[in-house]
């Protein structure tokens, strides 16, 4: 689970503060958590203030996903205390192929800070033990014609088509992406208006959540009383639960967002917060949350990972039991939120808003 970023910057001071008296010969055991967090943190402090707010969630979501691939593909040398070789071109080509469940907007979004992300992780490899990162000369249109053909991609897969066999007996990506650019003397770019008319009536298709196909609305109905009850509840619980926190942590948007769980739970599946299960957590989320909760994009990146974060609060307060089965039953939900969140917002972006933002 994602950290918020206040969270991660405190972890990352105390983690720096710990390097001091620890040999420089030996790097203790690999925690993806210290490792990721540490590197989101440093990202947070470097280029929060210098992207607009919707530029700098779409490249922190960005970021995760690349720091998720350097370790996947090297995943034996993280372990066993090698420093590791990165292609910064290769690892993040890969993090875009697997990006296929964002609005296409995300990807247009994230060419202007590519190389500032390049360049960011460089840097860090160069003190930081367990790798080193390598970018070769950075070619913006390179990266759009990734870019087009990534959303290409994305087209074809949200309408169940065999990606894999197309690329071994049709042109037709291409022939997508080529319809996606629009040239100029000085550099390629994006034919936003044919993008956007493709994509429209086809939303992105995300990986549903675990046990969500049969899920029954509780009996006995709710009544009013026990309505106004649990909104009560919910009101007095998230407002300890973000004074318990450290400073910044816990934002207005968590709060909403958590706040939407309870009631919508209890309209939607007659389920008080003693009643959660994680079929019904995993179930309002995919089906239910938005209708409840409106996303915000300054404190977005990482929201879904509040939602354990809640639950492991309400249990130690006694107002839930059976933590270890909702944890366990909800392991996906945190990155579905984040998702289906940022996804929210993009399609709400005007033409003209993505013509000024990318």
């Amino acid at each position: 689970m994602k950290q918020g970023k206040s969270a991660q910057i405190k972890k990352m001071r105390h983690i720096k503060s710990k390097q001091k008296f620890t040999s420089k010969s030996v790097l203790s055991e690999f925690n993806y958590n210290d490792f990721a967090g540490f590197l989101r943190a440093r990202y947070y402090l470097t280029y929060n203030t210098k992207y607009s707010t919707e530029t700098f969630e779409v490249a922190s979501f960005f970021l995760d996903d690349v720091i998720a691939t350097i370790v996947q593909q090297n995943f034996t040398k993280f372990t066993s205390n090698e420093q590791a070789t990165v292609n910064l071109n290769e690892v993040m080509q890969a993090a875009l192929v697997n990006s296929d469940d964002r609005d296409w907007r995300y990807f247009v979004l994230l060419v202007p800070v590519l190389y500032d992300m390049q360049q960011f992780l460089v840097k860090e490899s160069s003190v930081n033990k367990r790798f080193i990162a390598h970018a070769p000369k950075f070619d913006i249109n390179f990266w759009r014609m990734i870019m087009r053909t990534v959303i290409a991609i994305n087209f074809f897969k949200w309408q169940g088509k065999d990606v894999a066999e197309m690329m071994k007996t049709s042109n037709a990506i291409d022939e997508l992406q080529f319809k996606f650019l629009s040239e100029s003397e000085d550099d390629d770019d994006f034919n936003l208006e044919i993008i956007n008319e493709t994509f429209r009536g086809l939303p992105p298709k995300m990986k549903p959540l675990k046990n969500t196909d049969d899920v029954q609305k509780l009996q006995p109905s709710l009544s009013r009383d026990e309505m106004q009850t649990e909104i009560e509840f919910a009101d007095k619980s998230l407002q300890k639960f973000q004074g318990a926190s450290v400073k910044d942590v816990v934002s207005d948007n968590v709060i909403n967002m958590l706040h939407a769980f309870h009631e919508g739970m209890a309209r939607e599946f007659n389920a008080t917060h003693n009643l959660w299960r994680a079929n019904l957590l995993n179930a309002f989320a995919e089906k239910y949350l938005l209708d409840y909760w409106t996303p915000q994009w300054r404190d977005l990146d990482g929201i879904g990972g509040e939602v354990k974060s809640y639950l492991t609060f309400l249990s130690s307060k006694k107002a839930l039991t059976g933590l270890g089965d909702l944890v366990a039953g909800t392991l996906d939900i945190d990155r579905y939120i984040d998702v289906i969140a940022i996804n929210s917002l993009l399609e709400k972006l005007d033409m003209k808003d993505i013509e000024k933002l990318s």
